[in-house]
């Protein structure tokens, strides 16, 4: 037997309003700003303001504008400047990795032990994290990964073959 909802359903909204009582920014918090650049062969996207809920939908997009232009990203966020990172700054971080993993590329963030987002970063994205820009890996794999004919970096330092 089928039932019909008595209830509209909910819509999604990318602002969503806070519940009564709930902690609101202070009104001269900064808004998100990411600027993009280059270091090296990474696209650096520098981030600054607050990586909130408000601010997500920004960020993602500016973010998968910049893994879907590269055929195989390398891609470094800074965090280093961000304020404030809540639940879905967080939540848009991890998304990120999947979404560069899948492009077959990498991610690298930029965190300082004492910055905000160090705080907000799951467990599954601490590998990735290095303390300051100069701290990033100096080579990037060439070739996607699971290439079997791809050379590691320590191989091609060396100059060996296969």
């Amino acid at each position: 037997m089928l039932v019909r909802p008595t209830e509209p359903p909910l819509e999604a909204t990318s602002s969503p309003t806070p519940p009564a009582g709930a902690p609101t920014a202070p009104s001269g918090a900064r808004a998100l700003r990411v600027q993009a650049g280059r270091h090296g062969r990474y696209t650096l996207l520098q981030m600054s303001g607050r990586l909130t809920a408000d601010t997500a939908v920004t960020a993602e997009a500016q973010i998968l504008t910049t893994i879907v232009l590269d055929p195989s990203p390398h891609l470094a966020l800074d965090l280093s400047e961000l304020d404030v990172v809540d639940l879905h700054g967080a939540h848009l971080l991890t998304k990120t990795q999947f979404a560069v993993r899948a492009a077959r590329g990498t991610l690298h963030l930029i965190a300082p032990a004492n910055a905000p987002a160090r705080d907000a970063l799951s467990r599954y994205l601490l590998h990735c994290v290095v303390q300051r820009r100069e701290d990033l890996p100096l080579l990037a794999p060439l070739t996607a990964p699971s290439d079997p004919g791809s050379l590691s970096p320590l191989d091609a330092l060396e100059g060996s073959t296969l």
